[in-house]
């Protein structure tokens, strides 16, 4: 029977948290969480599948059994802008990312799990030495973000689960640039706490829903950027919230999500760009990224061939992100792109062990900008390609 120990799990967790983390496709949100995920467009509130789940439904863990997967995603991005018609690329040198993942799961009787599941979130951009965005000169960006959910799930009676995660977060942010423009660059990180509640429910034979919801995480201010990001540098993890279905007949499972997203309430994130905002850099009322609150549809489809594969595809669609009349520090987080397309296998093992595989197409887009003074010549694209692959034990 395959063991793992207290001190290799506090390990695992550990080589995690040091991995690096890169630009992801909602914000600073991946489109899923776990490979099988991933492949189905992101699916999970309602279709746990692996121990990465409980990411985004604690709820979900009771029904995945003992288990470990370790996973990565290799991300290639083209992201930049065009200020005032003159392209520049933010792809330089670091167009190619590793992301890790990390999930286990401990049934504690038949009705309950205790469970970690570890994500990485984060967005950049790495310009080249001679680029100036608008007075930025070589402008470059990081902001790496490790989540840990440690969930607790239980079933109640035959048809329901209810789940319930502590959420502990690190973010690092590195920004060069901004001293170009009289504003504070350098790097700083910082800790913080929430929570991440769940339920899952089965409705009628094969057919299951679930519903989720994340408390804002909130983070510890970065003195470095107490003058450049609003609330003298806090850039807290915003709330979300979904709901999902999914439908089993067969050799055939199919599911939905819609989640929402309150980057409006976070005000690094939501507050307006330089050429609207109202207060000074580093104010409660100072310029932020100009996001707007967003909606995330998922969709996707999984089919068992046999006893050994299962073959997965999907689509995930976010509403716009980036406000166009506050496009100017978009030059830092160029999130343009909305669509994904995604494909996706796993493979038994002999031995009862599982190799994931998923790739996803995120399709190039650009925000025009329309506002005052640099927001109204900056524009924003992004386009990205994510391989990714995990290995599941089942124990």
């Amino acid at each position: 029977m395959k063991h793992i120990e207290a001190s290799s799990l506090a390990l695992l967790i550990a080589g995690a948290l040091h991995c690096g983390t890169a630009t992801a496709t909602q914000g600073i949100f991946p489109h899923g969480y776990g490979v099988r995920s991933e492949g189905m467009g992101g699916v999970g509130v309602a279709l746990p599948q692996d121990a990465v789940a409980g990411a985004t439904n604690p709820a979900g863990m009771v029904a995945v059994g003992d288990r470990l997967d370790l996973g990565l995603a290799l991300l290639k991005v083209d992201n930049g802008v065009r200020f005032a018609g003159v392209r520049h690329s933010g792809s330089k040198d670091t167009s190619l990312y590793v992301i890790p993942q990390f999930g286990y799961n401990h049934m504690i009787d038949s009705a309950s799990s205790v469970g970690v599941s570890v994500i990485g979130n984060g967005v950049g951009t790495n310009y080249g030495s001679s680029d100036n965005v608008g007075g930025m000169a070589s402008p470059r960006s990081a902001l790496q973000q490790m989540v840990i959910t440690l969930s607790y799930a239980r079933r109640v009676g035959n048809a329901h689960a209810l789940g319930f995660g502590v959420v502990v977060a690190r973010q690092d942010l590195d920004i060069d640039g901004p001293a170009s423009i009289g504003l504070p660059e350098g790097r700083d990180k910082s800790w913080g706490a929430g929570l991440r509640v769940g339920w899952q429910g089965t409705l009628a034979p094969g057919l299951t829903a679930g519903a989720t919801y994340a408390s804002k995480v909130n983070m510890g201010r970065m003195d470095k950027f107490a003058g450049l990001l609003p609330e003298k540098g806090d850039m807290d993890i915003p709330a979300n919230y979904g709901l999902g279905l999914a439908w089993t007949q067969g050799a055939l499972t199919l599911g939905a999500d819609v989640l929402r997203i309150l980057w409006r309430d976070v005000r690094a994130y939501g507050n307006g760009g330089v050429g609207s905002s109202t207060g000074a850099p580093g104010s409660d009322h100072g310029p932020g990224f100009g996001w707007k609150n967003q909606t995330v549809w998922r969709i996707g489809a999984a089919y068992t061939l046999d006893a050994a594969w299962t073959l997965r595809a999907g689509y995930n669609h976010g509403s716009r992100l980036l406000d166009s009349r506050h496009t100017y520090l978009g030059a830092l987080a160029p999130a343009a792109n909305r669509r994904h397309l995604t494909m996706g296998a796993s493979h038994m093992l002999g031995n009862g062990d599982e190799l994931s595989v998923a790739y996803t197409r995120s399709f190039s887009e650009t925000t025009h900008g329309t506002g005052n003074g640099p927001d109204g010549m900056t524009d924003p694209y992004m386009g990205q390609h994510w391989l990714s692959v995990s290995y599941g034990l089942r124990f």
